[in-house]
């Protein structure tokens, strides 16, 4: 049996790349021998384990980028040997940078996972050079789009079998919990981390534009981070504290989708995001930005949402009252079924699989 090892910065936090990493853990634990490596210590992961899933904590308290490096090279020399470890998996840019430089002194072959979209931040010279290392000393790179994997290719100039899109699939409790869409919901849903790429600024201008228009909706935002008191602090400003609602973090969002109307996605970058997958999932209408990769990927224009031009606050607008005012065409999106085998569990395991054993 192959042993195979998922790399993480830190799996006690609550974020998409480590929800992926557990997901993909333990479905693979079923097949290998399978570890997870969190390189800093920050206690039990946030997202259930499969009891086959062997998991390994790291440092404690190392904060700078160097040190992390230095505290990592030999430990995980030592562990990739003694568990003769076949293929080292590296989930997203900075564990890859981090455990990069032990490629070269174990056998293992090193995939590198890139969860973002390398031309979202190509302006962002320390970004770009960290890719391009991590691509660079990998045997294999794992993106999440088809332009991404085109962007890796031209701009890097890689071999194009060296690079592979595979998307992140639809967790089976999330198709399963879907169930006959509300038409009567008048309550707007956004999901996700507060941070600056997330575009809550955004949101709360629309939603300043939207919302007092239309006294009996409310938009609820769930999540936290380091932006939600400056966007709170701006939501109370503007007062609408009683229509937009910042309802903090919640597990397991996907239940509550279907109590809403439909979601908007205001961010100014994605890889490919998990909350689109999970609203195209249970049938739930969506709103986004057009930005450089992830939602047009998901979302098909008019069929299962509206893609808005990017940072057009004034279209978004029009497009969420167009909603709001028509509850057949939420209905007629809700029951758009287009999406499933794309992002099955099923295909993309396969997918998996099939560069393990490459």
């Amino acid at each position: 049996m192959k042993k195979i090892c998922f790399v993480d910065f830190d799996m006690s936090v609550t974020g998409g790349v480590e929800q992926v990493t557990a997901s993909l853990a333990n479905e693979l634990s079923s097949i290998y021998e399978t570890f997870v490596y969190t390189i800093n210590k920050g206690g039990e992961s946030a997202y259930e384990l499969d009891g086959r899933v062997v998991f390994i904590e790291g440092l404690t308290g190392e904060k700078r980028l160097r040190g992390m490096i230095q505290g990592t090279f030999r430990p995980f020399i030592r562990f990739v040997k003694e568990n003769k470890i076949d293929v080292v998996i590296l989930m997203g840019n900075y564990p890859a940078l981090v455990a990069s430089f032990t490629r070269f002194f174990t056998k293992a072959r090193y995939i590198y996972c890139d969860h973002g979209g390398l031309m979202n931040q190509w302006k962002q010279k320390d970004i770009t050079a960290i890719r391009f290392w991590d691509a660079l000393t990998s045997h294999k790179v794992i993106v999440l789009t088809e332009k991404t994997r085109r962007d890796y290719i031209s701009r890097f100039h890689l071999k194009p079998g060296k690079v592979r899109c595979i998307y992140n699939w639809i967790e089976d409790k999330v198709v399963h919990a879907k169930k006959r869409y509300d038409t009567e919901s008048k309550k707007i849903l956004s999901v996700g981390r507060f941070g600056k790429e997330k575009g809550y600024d955004m949101l709360v201008e629309v939603a300043k534009a939207v919302l007092p228009a239309h006294p009996d909706w409310q938009w609820h935002v769930f999540g936290t981070g380091e932006t939600f008191e400056e966007t709170a602090a701006k939501v109370s400003e503007y007062a609408l504290g009683d229509q937009l609602i910042l309802k903090g973090n919640v597990k397991d969002a996907y239940r509550l989708y279907l109590d809403y109307a439909f979601l908007v996605l205001p961010s100014y970058r994605e890889g490919l995001p998990l909350v689109l997958l999970e609203a195209a999932a249970v049938g739930l209408p969506m709103v986004s930005f057009d930005i450089e990769t992830g939602p047009n990927e998901i979302i098909e224009e008019g069929r299962n949402g509206f893609l808005i031009p990017p940072y057009d606050l004034a279209k978004m607008e029009k497009k969420i009252e167009e909603l709001m005012a028509d509850k057949d065409i939420r209905r007629e999106m809700a029951e758009y079924d287009g999406m499933k085998d794309k992002f099955s569990k099923e295909n993309i395991l396969k997918e998996w699989i099939d560069v393990i054993e490459e």
